[in-house]
């Protein structure tokens, strides 16, 4: 019987020492500074597959780094407007979402132009707060004047799902930041009341009470956003948190996360870092 429980014991700490060290580890990391890029915005940020990062500079030019943090590609719009959405995690597109034009732009893996669609030449009836790519190549569209979680297909050039959010935000308070589609999910990120989780047809899931957020990003099975001089990373599954100290000299307020780099955004410039 005693060797029974000794063997027991020794079989429940090696069960749970992969977590505890996973945890000590994530408490250990250090982040080595590396240099500084100006940029024009904290939030009109990506990152594709393979680690490259998407930003805009000071002239609101789109900036392709590498993840070493040099930049690869640019593009520069020929017509200026605010872009208030980038996503590039498609291999093959980059989504470039103009909300004072109500546009819509997509980019090659090159940065070249494939297409631009104005939502009032799809008859689109209201005001897109928000926009992100799904798997199906269509869009997903906020709309901040009907409430509304909206599927845009440019194919058939019309929406193909729709569903009222008047039940779900607080038309008084909401003030909704980012879309975005991950393992056939869609979130939607409000600034005043955390994110809200649909499935891939839009239907409403379960919300996230994580408020005070102007962007958030994915990695694996997490999600990660700065808040507090801390990166937090929650587990979309298990709903467990794992946070990592960030230096405390600037004000960070978004970030990036690479497998060996790191990259903080302060409302003027990225600052890269590695992790040790």
């Amino acid at each position: 019987m005693k060797a029974n429980a000794t063997i027991c014991f020794f079989l429940m700490v090696l069960f749970l020492a992969p977590q505890h060290l996973f945890a000590q580890q994530a408490d250990a990391r250090q982040l080595v500074y590396s240099h500084s890029v100006p940029l024009s915005s904290p939030t009109s940020i990506s990152q594709d597959r393979n680690g490259h990062v998407y930003i805009l500079d000071p002239l609101r030019n789109l900036l392709r780094l590498d993840a070493m943090g040099r930049p690869l590609d640019t593009f520069s719009p020929p017509t200026r407007g605010r872009i208030s959405t980038v996503e590039a995690w498609n291999p093959m597109k980059v989504l470039l979402f103009y909300e004072d034009r109500q546009s819509l732009l997509l980019l090659d893996r090159f940065l070249r132009p494939i297409s631009s669609t104005g939502l009032s030449d799809l008859n689109y009836e209201g005001i897109a707060k928000a926009a992100t790519l799904s798997a199906d190549d269509s869009f997903w569209l906020f709309d901040e004047t009907n409430l509304t979680l909206s599927k845009l297909d440019l194919r058939l050039r019309k929406v193909t799902v729709e569903t009222p959010l008047n039940l779900i935000l607080d038309r008084e308070r909401f003030d909704v930041r980012q879309l975005r589609e991950y393992q056939n999910m869609l979130y939607l990120l409000d600034y005043n009341n955390g994110v809200y989780v649909f499935d891939n047809l839009g239907n409403y899931k379960k919300s996230i009470p994580i408020k005070g957020l102007a962007y958030v990003g994915f990695r694996g099975n997490e999600l990660y956003f700065v808040q507090d001089g801390q990166l937090t990373f929650y587990d979309l599954y298990t709903s467990e948190k794992q946070t990592v100290a960030l230096p405390e000299k600037n004000s960070y307020r978004t970030a990036l996360v690479g497998d060996k780099q790191l990259y903080l955004f302060t409302k003027d410039k990225a600052d890269i870092y590695f992790w040790q």
